[in-house]
């Protein structure tokens, strides 16, 4: 049982590797995600809906991309519930209006949030991928309507 758990983590490290090396490949932003100094720079109405709608919680980090395939930007937000444990949303511009889906547990450090057109045809799927001590994780997610759905992931219970 321990090799099998210990195959599984490296398999969930190659591939975290993977993607960080393959960044550019995919559809939506090649730029870094904002870290939350930066949190006043770029975050604009959606992130003022998140704080308004969320009032309290820290922003750890966003990204933003259109999710939902509407030709507007959406925003993913990680954001701190508590000292060990992070939640994750999706902020959707719905033709200007905003709209919160569903929050799904989040990695606590070294966040990332990558978004990527895995199966080439929308809504666009995105990666995020984390640390809680030494665990690792990822997950892929797609905004299905107005929710959140994990695709796929490993490790994401360890780390979140």
């Amino acid at each position: 049982m321990v090799r099998r758990e210990l195959f599984q983590r490296s398999l969930a490290c190659i591939f975290l590797f993977f993607v960080l090396v393959t960044g550019g490949c995919g559809a939506g932003s090649n730029k870094p995600s904002p870290a939350a100094s930066d949190e006043t720079a770029g975050g604009g109405p959606l992130l003022e809906y998140f704080k308004a709608s969320h009032p309290g919680k820290e922003v750890v980090i966003f990204n933003r991309a259109d999710l939902n395939d509407d030709n507007t930007e959406d925003m993913v937000v990680i954001f701190r519930e508590s000292k060990e444990t992070n939640s994750m949303l999706a902020v959707l511009d719905l033709s200007g209006s905003y709209q919160c889906t569903n929050e799904v547990p989040a990695p606590v450090s070294n966040q990332v949030i990558q978004f990527k057109d895995i199966d080439q045809k929308p809504p666009l799927e995105f990666i995020v991928q984390g640390m809680k001590g030494a665990n690792v994780g990822y997950a892929i997610y797609r905004v299905e309507g107005t929710k959140l759905e994990d695709l796929f992931g490993e490790g994401m219970k360890d780390c979140c």
